[in-house]
């Protein structure tokens, strides 16, 4: 793993990660007005960095064909707006831990969580870390607390070899906290000093 401060992407790095990665993952930059415009994020690459790489567990609907589509729709994702779009976390990496797997429901997740696509999909996750150019530094933001799936997943599976700081905060859709009470209840868990409303 590399070491050190995080590097920036130049317009070749870039291009790779848009073939590798555009159809499961996006960044933290969104176009206020429009929150669906991904073009925001080929417009802004010297802000993408990997300080931080924020994790879902799937996606729970399909995706358009357009890079970066994933987290950038107008439902409860519009939370990862609020809180990063114009903080530290701004230019961060969002992806999922299963690509391809469209699921809305995680418990029917399990059904389909195969040995053979658990190990698929961790070399797939480990070679997307190596591509942003994570850092020991980086630090994960696991979108579930510890008991969820999410987090025992990440746990079980993905974190070996990883020596990163790992931070676990609701999931943006938890149905139980207001826009309000989960961008501040956020910004708390990371030191952020805003408050949001």
């Amino acid at each position: 793993m590399i070491t050190g401060c995080n590097l920036k992407y130049s317009l070749s790095d870039y291009n790779n990660l848009v073939s590798r990665y555009g159809s499961y993952a996006s960044w933290a930059i969104w176009n206020p007005e429009k929150p669906s415009d991904t073009a925001v994020i080929d417009k802004n690459i010297h802000q993408l960095h990997s300080k931080f790489v924020l994790l879902g567990l799937n996606v729970s609907r399909s995706l358009t064909n357009k890079p970066w589509s994933n987290f950038h729709d107008n439902s409860h994702a519009r939370k990862l707006r609020y809180a990063c779009n114009n903080t530290k976390l701004r230019g961060s990496y969002i992806t999922d831990l299963f690509k391809d797997i469209v699921e809305p429901k995680s418990n029917n997740l399990r059904s389909v969580l195969t040995e053979g696509a658990i190990e698929e999909n961790i070399r797939f996750f480990d070679q997307e870390m190596h591509d942003i150019q994570i850092t020991d530094d980086t630090r994960f933001i696991i979108f579930g607390t510890p008991p969820s799936l999410l987090a025992r997943c990440f746990n079980d599976y993905f974190k070996q070899g990883y020596k990163n700081d790992i931070s676990y905060y609701y999931h943006y859709s938890y149905f139980a906290l207001t826009d309000k009470q989960w961008v501040n209840g956020f910004w708390k868990m990371l030191g952020i000093n805003q408050s949001f409303g």
